[in-house]
């Protein structure tokens, strides 16, 4: 069967976007973030080399299971001016 992984409490910042984790439209948006929080007192969360802790939330994408783990993944279409992704950055709590 599936186990699963408690994961503590998080503090993140995200801006919308209705594009794809490749685009290179998501460098720009990642240093916007960075620019944004640190602006507003802020920490960004680091990892063990210093660097941010940037992710893609992707609601697009569904992830189906079976009893052995990840079965597919399908994604669903949807137009770019809905915003439906998000660029993000994990912060210190």
């Amino acid at each position: 069967g599936c186990s699963y992984e408690y994961m503590d409490r998080r503090k993140v910042a995200t801006f919308s976007y209705g594009g794809d984790a490749q685009d290179e439209a998501v460098t720009e948006l990642r240093k916007k973030l960075y620019q944004s929080v640190t602006r507003d007192g802020l920490k960004p969360k680091l990892d063990e080399k210093g660097r941010p802790q940037f992710f893609f939330y992707q609601n697009e994408c569904k992830n189906c299971f079976t009893e052995e783990g990840l079965g597919m993944a399908v994604y669903e279409w949807r137009p770019k001016f809905l915003n439906g992704n998000a660029v993000g950055i994990e912060l210190q709590l």
